[in-house]
């Protein structure tokens, strides 16, 4: 998936997967991106085993707009 689409489900989505959407827009690797949502780092929601990061969190990280 190319880093424009990322972008753009950040912008739309409430959540996105801590894999790939999360990590690639940190500029992470998938264990630092699962490490880094465990301690905090990346506001996550989990549904069972499913973890989804925040996408207001990452907006306001990354310093861009919502859609």
């Amino acid at each position: 998936m190319e880093m424009k689409e990322i972008l753009q489900e950040i912008r739309d989505r409430p959540t996105v997967p801590v894999w790939p959407h999360a990590a690639k827009a940190l500029g992470l690797g998938r264990g630092s991106a699962y490490s880094a949502a465990r301690r905090g780092e990346i506001d996550v929601i989990r549904h069972g085993r499913l973890i989804k990061a925040v996408s207001a969190s990452l907006r306001a990280r990354l310093k861009i707009e919502a859609a």
